[in-house]
């Protein structure tokens, strides 16, 4: 195979792989997506195995993450390089599979791995992991609640090798065709028996609200007034709904508090007025430290529920290895935060009262009560943090954002992909709200039920939403053992490359 053929090929699997996400979301095309590269690494030694499969990555990143050009160009740089890395691991440990006459189903242990790997290395960035692909394939992704998304995105490669065998005439065509086709048969069965036995014990009402504001506005003193009045107007008007809990985007409360006790006064006036709960995203600092934080003010009460957030968003809210590299902030073209991490999965209580009358015209009282965590900015996108708040006993979970940094872009729609699967895996509802974004709610079964839009738009709009969230009251197998699955595909690579990769074996896959 010529090198230009290679060139191409390499290209076509970054191009079909991004072309899955949104903003295109053709998701069938991630079935086929590595498919051109695979032809590449058969045809190739290790070597331009490795670099082959890097300028695919380099297409696939460079696609998927456009939009991050819009916060800094150098980072946006650095992270596409990055990320690649995973693609050229896959290439070169890909071409060793095929030069040992492996199975070629030993190529989804692979990816497995190194999508576990890219989701915690260095912070790790588990963004557009390939299962996200599916995320509006509702019965196929019920398998998450055993494998987690991994689980989607090891159903996809084994179907990709599959269908390069059958491409490129191997003697085990048919059987790998088979064997794919089993796979996905087995986890969309699995997911329409899901789907068949679900049933919920609670179910709470809560408004969203998207104040749809500017980020040049946001921290500018002159607009302080007028964004408070705003999210206060629309607060006002979702009362009406009848909500139990009243949800304000990440950072919605336009000034700094310096102290506890001075926590945002006009919110919990608000609060007390409507005797709503109201969460809302705020910005605080205590002595010199400062956090993203999420706070529950509640009618009446004295003392406040705090959220800080565990994890931190590198180099735009702080600067990683700050204390060895000191002047590493001159480098970088956009400001950066100083903000310090919280050391605590907080869970916030909700209490909803139904009042009703009977047949007999006597007076029943519903009393329940809830608890429920907060995700903040990109937090939905790390697996184990929503897992570990559900674990501690969180019914439900909130998702508070700002995508309104990435301009009119496919941000938004491939950040809600990651919080589809934190629901599924978790078998709790999600809620997002957004200052932009998308604002919606998210049943048990991954299912976008309400979203906030005006004239069929969904990002750069304000309003709110309510809508009544069904709260399931049984734990996944993933909550409750966590990523089994990422063992097992560890075990079973090494296992295979041990006991199958012996040199001088003839290529039979």
């Amino acid at each position: 195979m010529k090198k230009i053929h290679k060139l191409f090929l390499s290209v076509l699997s970054g191009v079909l792989y991004s072309s899955a996400f949104p903003p295109f979301e053709v998701s069938i095309l991630a079935w086929f997506s590595l498919v051109p590269l695979l032809f590449v690494v058969k045809k190739s030694d290790s070597r331009e195995s490795f670099w082959f499969s890097y300028l695919a990555g380099i297409v696939c990143w460079s696609c998927i993450l456009y939009w991050l050009h819009n916060v800094t160009v150098p980072g946006t740089i650095v992270l596409i390089l990055l990320m690649s890395i995973v693609w050229a691991l896959f290439g070169l440990m890909a071409s060793i599979i095929f030069k040992y006459s492996i199975n070629l189903f030993l190529l989804a242990f692979l990816w497995i791995v190194l999508e576990y790997i890219r989701s915690h290395l260095f912070t790790g960035f588990p963004w557009a992991l390939l299962g996200y692909s599916q995320y509006k394939n509702i019965n196929l992704i019920q398998i998450a609640d055993l494998t987690g998304a991994y689980g989607v995105s090891f159903l996809i490669v084994i179907f990709n090798a599959a269908f390069y065998a059958f491409l490129s005439r191997s003697k085990r065509r048919i059987s790998y065709m088979m064997v794919a086709l089993l796979f996905v048969i087995v986890a969309t069965s699995y997911g329409i028996y899901r789907l068949s036995h679900f049933s919920s014990w609670g179910k709470p009402r809560i408004s969203v609200i998207q104040g749809n504001i500017p980020q040049e506005a946001k921290w500018d003193e002159r607009f302080s007034e007028e964004i408070l009045d705003k999210y206060t107007a629309l607060t006002r008007e979702a009362a009406k709904d009848a909500p139990d809990l009243i949800i304000w985007p990440e950072t919605s409360y336009p000034y700094l508090v310096e102290e506890e006790a001075t926590y945002a006064q006009e919110v919990r006036n608000l609060s007390t007025e409507l005797t709503l709960p109201i969460l809302a995203g705020i910005v605080y600092r205590r002595g010199d430290v400062f956090y993203n934080s999420a706070v529950l003010f509640e009618d009446k009460k004295e003392t406040f529920e705090v959220y800080d957030k565990l994890h931190l968003v590198p180099f735009g809210e702080y600067v990683p290895f700050e204390r060895y590299i000191t002047t590493f902030r001159k480098y970088i073209d956009k400001p950066i935060g100083n903000f310090d991490k919280g050391r605590k999965y907080t869970l916030f209580p909700l209490r909803t009262l139904r009042i009703s009358t009977n047949s007999r015209a006597e007076i029943m009282r519903d009393l329940s009560f809830y608890k429920f965590g907060v995700l903040i900015c990109f937090e939905d996108i790390f697996p184990y943090l929503s897992r570990n708040f559900v674990q501690d006993g969180a019914q439900f979970l909130v998702n508070i954002t700002n995508d309104a940094w990435f301009g009119p872009t496919a941000a938004p729609r491939q950040h809600l992909q990651a919080s589809v699967f934190r629901a599924v895996e978790n078998r709790v509802p999600v809620i997002r709200a957004a200052n932009t974004g998308i604002s919606c709610f998210i049943d048990p079964n991954g299912r976008v039920i309400e979203k906030l839009e005006k004239g069929g738009k969904d990002i750069f709009v304000s309003g709110f939403s309510t809508s009544t969230v069904n709260v399931v009251s049984s734990r996944s197998y993933y909550t409750v053992y966590g990523d089994v699955f990422i063992y097992f595909c560890t075990f079973m690579l090494l296992f295979i490359l041990i006991a199958e990769g012996l040199p001088g074996r003839k290529l039979e896959g």
